[in-house]
């Protein structure tokens, strides 16, 4: 049988809740009274850690994806890491990729462990600033794209790696012989489709910066890159940029700020490409007239870079960036059928920039890592979710069990099956790289 909820003084693996607001607590003689009752919360940070095990070091540049309940993450960058660092010996890659890490993570949203993976195959050498992407016709499947090595700009990339996250084998995407290749750029961004179509906008060479549009059709075998833009100088075409947001709607792609080293990009008129048509316009937004002097300007996000973004449907959600001189905190979501802009509530628990997002299909957002000082040039390794819109009873019913049973994943598979929990559920509690450890 479970054991008894824990009492509220023992921290949850899941955990610990960001709110100034009052919570709700339900008394009974059968629990403890300090007991928290489980309650969903949309657009309510909650960070996600364990205070054992292994860890990811502090870092910036990476990417994560989501898969089956697990975050994993890939690359990054730390310069204050020192090369004889007692936590990276054993790590084959450290000595030549200091001060980038050459790592997957996987980390375990239901019990909060990390797992350092046991990469194979054809590694990516370019390991900041590059993108990672669900494959969309096979979601266990990560896509690497772009990014650049050390020092910056000097060993960049155009080419898909696909890394399979039950393996954690990677494997260079073989595609079809052609002009219509991008540039190897880092800073790029992409986003997918459902129907199978990668698109690809911007990026710097480290020494100069574009907006091409390139699209690559990954239900081709083999898969086949289409140039569907290159600047050339007319009237509405945006300008060249790096570390900016795509967003994907109505067969248009809408690029969300970015900017140079020197610059960043604004949020009033928003660069806009037709895919149908192969032409940049801009789209104009409008205002939050809410927002008050305290917490916006004007009604629209600051301008900046290095931020990151969440898509669901026709929503889309800014978060922290950076200008050049501030480190941002606040929230913005965007409704692209009304091209409405809304200033959340919520604030980051830790403003940061060159952070990493990933959003499930059921709409919780996660969190990783990023720039958190600026004058001490600090890095962190914190992890934050935030739910952006309201899943599946289902989900909400596994994740009151957890808050409940904070020691759940230590229970025998067998004894949880026996006591009715969903085997989906169950796997969830296992490294996807020890579960027959764990389970055998």
């Amino acid at each position: 049988m479970f054991a008894p909820p824990a009492d509220i003084d023992q921290v949850s693996s899941s955990g610990s809740e960001f709110s100034t607001s009052e919570e709700e607590e339900i008394f009974s003689d059968k629990y403890s009274q300090k007991e928290p009752l489980y309650k969903f919360r949309m657009f309510h940070f909650k960070e996600i850690g364990s205070y054992t095990g292994d860890k990811p070091k502090p870092r910036s540049g990476h990417r994560i994806v989501h898969n089956k309940g697990r975050i994993y993450s890939f690359g990054g960058y730390n310069p204050a890491i020192e090369q004889d660092d007692p936590d990276l010996q054993d790590d084959q890659f450290w000595q030549e990729s200091k001060p980038l890490f050459k790592e997957l993570w996987e980390l375990n949203l239901t019990t909060g462990q990390w797992n350092k993976c046991i990469m194979k195959g054809d590694i990516p050498e370019q390991l900041a600033s590059h993108t990672a992407v669900s494959h969309p016709l096979d979601p266990g499947v990560m896509l690497i794209y772009g990014g650049t090595g050390a020092p910056f700009g000097l060993t960049t990339s155009n080419t898909v790696v696909a890394c399979h996250l039950d393996s954690q084998h990677f494997s260079k995407i073989v595609t079809q012989e052609g002009d219509g290749h991008p540039m190897a750029l880092y800073g790029q961004a992409v986003v997918t489709d459902k129907k199978g179509l990668f698109y690809t906008v911007g990026g710097t060479s480290g020494f100069h910066y574009f907006m091409d549009v390139n699209m690559l059709d990954l239900s081709c075998s083999p898969p086949v890159w289409t140039s569907l833009y290159r600047l050339s100088g007319v009237r509405d075409e945006p300008e060249p940029r790096y570390r900016h947001e795509l967003c994907l709607w109505d067969n248009r792609l809408y690029v969300l700020g970015g900017g140079t080293s020197f610059s960043a990009d604004r949020f009033e008129d928003l660069p806009t490409f037709d895919i149908q048509e192969r032409r940049w316009f801009n789209t104009r937004t409008k205002a939050d007239q809410q927002a008050t002097i305290d917490n916006s300007y004007d009604g629209y996000p600051d301008a900046r870079r290095c931020h990151s973004t969440a898509q669901i449907a026709d929503q889309v959600w800014v978060f922290g960036g950076y200008d050049g001189d501030d480190v941002f905190g606040d929230a913005w979501q965007l409704d692209l059928s009304t091209m409405q802009w809304a200033r959340l509530r919520m604030e980051l628990p830790l403003p940061v920039y060159f952070h990493a997002m990933t959003v499930s299909d059921e709409g919780k957002m996660v969190m990783f890592g990023g720039v958190d000082d600026i004058e001490q040039n600090t890095r962190t390794n914190r992890v934050f979710s935030a739910w952006l819109s309201v899943p599946s009873l289902r989900s909400m019913a596994w994740e009151a069990v957890c808050h409940y049973q904070p020691g759940i994943s230590s229970v025998p598979p067998d004894t949880l099956l026996e006591e009715g929990v969903p085997k989906d559920c169950v796997d969830m509690l296992a490294s996807t790289t020890t579960s027959q450890a764990v389970w055998g």
